[in-house]
């Protein structure tokens, strides 16, 4: 795997993964107070206790450093910052705020899957 595939795949695991793991399973149901502070921390506490936009911003900054361009790292980072704009709704436990977050979670995580796919193939194709 090329370094860019790499990283790729760190933002998947390190970002998207823990972003969406509750998220996905959330859907249209009310968000208790449990799943509340679960969402949460999956958003602002994941990545060694820090939010999930400064580890994407840490991996992103060295994507873009080795001449990455992919949309998807736009479309991430945009859900990233309206997930941190959320965060005094959501520790609010405002149930706008809290399924807001579900949805830009899982489109978040849906773009950096498509990352990772998009440059696994072209590490493929280097080969």
């Amino acid at each position: 795997m090329n370094d860019a595939g790499r990283l790729a795949a760190d933002l998947l695991h390190d970002v998207g993964k823990y972003l969406a793991r509750t998220a996905r399973n959330v859907g249209e149901r009310p968000i208790d107070a449990v799943l509340a502070d679960m969402l949460a921390r999956d958003a602002y506490e994941t990545h060694r206790g820090r939010r999930a936009s400064a580890r994407f911003s840490e991996v992103a900054e060295q994507l873009e450093a080795l001449g990455v361009r992919h949309p998807s790292l736009a479309t991430a980072r945009a859900a990233l910052a309206r997930i941190d704009a959320l965060e005094p709704g959501v520790r609010s436990k405002e149930p706008a705020a809290l399924h807001s977050l579900v949805t830009l979670a899982v489109e978040a995580e849906g773009a950096l899957r498509a990352l990772a796919v998009s440059t696994r193939r072209v590490g493929e194709a280097e080969r």
